[in-house]
């Protein structure tokens, strides 16, 4: 019987439940017996809300996930595990079949056109924007956080709608996608600076901006490092986490002007308070907080 090339491909999902302390063993075994990806979930409920910088941390059990090609033996696949890892690993496994998933088509399900505050429109790039539409922001979400979906996001954006922006400069610490910067030039500021410690969001922010016709002229982008210790902005906004934001206060408040406001999401309503008190101690007002769901935009501004 002939094949039916139209079917959906099939994938064999292999896991292992083990010790934080050999997952990197389960990992190198599952790529050594063919998995073409491997990736790490959660156990139980023990959520980790905020690595530090340059921090990998892990939960103390962990599930390890091996995803191989359909064509491979289940019984080849044991018969390596066997060889290099400990019979105790290999006592809590699942295995299932899986059918393959078009993520192209799942991502445009996933993210539609939404309007932010009292007019900014961020709309996927293969959508018509709606006809009433006047400020439009078109966004591939590509590799990069960022699409308004998340509460921090929309709490971000609303935020830039309600100002006044016209000819001013902002700094966008953690651009990801490069939403927010790109959402303040769309709305009229002059110059935008957007910085990331991961390449991959530099990209698609500098993809973004093209879609939009933003080019080098108005739009800068780098990684922190390379942002120079004597810029300035009128509009600071950040949409990391409250450890980073706690921890970099002191050298991210000095980039805003006398007069100049600033916004800062990715904190947990919990956290708001302690996020605030750190700016505050940068010699900056807090004018307020702000919240949707389980999240908080701390805002303010430096007086003149």
């Amino acid at each position: 019987m002939d094949s039916d090339d139209n079917a959906p491909r099939q994938w064999q999902r292999l896991s292992l439940d083990v010790p934080q302390g050999d997952v990197e063993d389960c990992e190198q075994a599952l790529l050594d017996a063919g998995a073409v990806s491997v990736s790490l979930e959660e156990l139980g409920d023990e959520p980790i809300l905020e690595p530090k910088p340059g921090e990998t941390p892990l939960w103390q059990m962990v599930r390890v996930a091996g995803l191989f090609e359909e064509g491979i033996s289940p019984a080849d696949i044991m018969g390596m595990l066997n060889q290099t890892l400990r019979p105790a690993l290999l006592g809590d496994f699942d295995y299932q079949i899986i059918e393959d998933i078009d993520w192209v088509r799942q991502t445009q399900a996933d993210f539609a056109a939404a309007c932010y505050g009292d007019g900014l429109w961020v709309v996927p790039h293969w959508e018509t924007p709606p006809e009433n539409a006047e400020s439009v922001l078109r966004i591939d979400p590509g590799l990069a956080f960022g699409t308004g979906q998340h509460e921090t996001t929309a709490l971000c954006l609303g935020w830039l709608d309600r100002q006044d922006l016209n000819g001013l400069s902002i700094l966008d610490v953690g651009c990801g996608s490069g939403i927010l910067a790109l959402g303040a030039l769309i709305k009229g500021a002059a110059q935008a600076w957007g910085t990331d410690i991961d390449p991959q969001a530099l990209k698609a922010s500098f993809d973004n901006a093209a879609l939009n016709q933003i080019g080098t002229d108005r739009l800068s982008l780098s990684q922190p490092e390379d942002l120079p210790a004597d810029s300035r902005f009128d509009i600071l906004i950040a949409n990391i986490l409250a450890q980073p934001l706690i921890e970099l206060a002191d050298s991210l408040a000095p980039h805003l002007k006398a007069g100049g406001r600033f916004a800062l999401s990715g904190i947990l309503n919990h956290q708001a308070e302690a996020v605030a008190a750190q700016w505050m101690a940068q010699g900056l007002v807090i004018n307020a907080i702000d919240s949707l769901g389980d999240w908080s935009l701390v805002q303010g501004h430096r007086p003149q």
